[in-house]
């Protein structure tokens, strides 16, 4: 079970901004991914790590894909996240 709650955009009582995040999310990556509803709880900082993400490991990076994968990957086992 999650700790955090992982939001749904079909939840009537969901905050607006929220619905905002998680559509805006839903488009931009096509796949909606459990930790973009548990960054829904705090729309801001999702839409900052989202920023954060497209400028590093996407379109705004000057690294080849296969290199920002690369990178991304080498993060995530140097610091035991294994999400």
């Amino acid at each position: 079970m999650a700790r955090i709650p992982l939001l749904q955009d079909t939840d009537p009582s969901l905050p607006d901004d929220s619905r905002a995040f998680l559509e805006q999310t839903a488009k931009a990556r096509g796949k909606m991914l459990n930790l973009y509803r548990a960054l829904a709880n705090r729309p801001e900082a999702g839409r900052a790590i989202s920023e954060l993400i497209r400028v590093v490991y996407r379109s705004g990076s000057t690294l080849p894909p296969r290199d920002a994968e690369l990178a991304y990957l080498t993060a995530t086992v140097v610091n035991d996240c294994y999400y």
